[in-house]
């Protein structure tokens, strides 16, 4: 079944599209949130095993990497699940193209979680040999570290401390939105923290 028939069966029985971001539809029904690619008439094959969550608990601090297990199916594509992200699947023909629409999703996950008021779980560090690790675009990461980083603090205190609008400061966590570095380092100093750049 590919995935636009499964968003049909999916829009059939309640569920409706959220927002679309590249090939990756995100559906909601009530509190439940899906993602589901449509990559042509391809086969979705099967989604995540829920079982299959070796991990040591250990937690990435203020690195949003997210592990990604991306296994060959018996067509010969990539399928991508995020082990902290149940909703996150996607696929590609190749690595490449898998690693490219796993930050897609990933990116359209978070971001869709932030707007939603929704929980967003710390990345945790997972063993395996089909581990591999992916940022959401850098708008949203600097969003969601705004955000981590701010914790129980209002965003009136973040806005007088950065001596800016109360508008000013909540752009900084919206993913939507893109800082600039001047502004996400004072942000960083102010909350504690130091902005620390890399290409990867």
């Amino acid at each position: 079944m590919n995935g636009k028939q499964v968003i049909k069966i999916l829009i059939r029985n309640g569920w409706e599209v959220l927002r679309v971001t590249g090939s990756h539809h995100r559906l909601g029904k009530n509190q439940d949130r899906t993602t589901v690619p449509v990559h042509g008439s391809r086969d979705l094959g099967p989604g995540p095993d829920p079982c299959d969550r070796k991990t040591d608990r250990s937690k990435i601090k203020m690195k949003p990497l997210y592990a990604a297990k991306i296994t060959k199916d018996e067509d010969g594509y990539f399928l991508v699940t995020f082990p902290d992200l149940d909703e996150a699947i996607t696929d590609g023909e190749t690595m490449e193209e898998a690693l490219f629409n796993a930050q897609e999703v990933l990116t359209l996950t978070i971001e869709s979680r932030m707007d939603e008021g929704m929980d967003i779980p710390e990345p945790r560090r997972i063993k395996g040999k089909d581990i591999h690790y992916i940022a959401p675009v850098a708008r949203v990461q600097a969003a969601l570290l705004v955000h981590k980083a701010r914790g129980e603090r209002s965003l009136a205190d973040l806005a007088r401390a950065l001596d800016t609008s109360w508008p000013s400061a909540q752009r900084l966590e919206n993913p939507h939105h893109s800082p600039t570095l001047k502004i996400l380092d004072k942000a960083a100093a102010t909350l504690g923290k130091k902005l620390i750049l890399s290409f990867e």
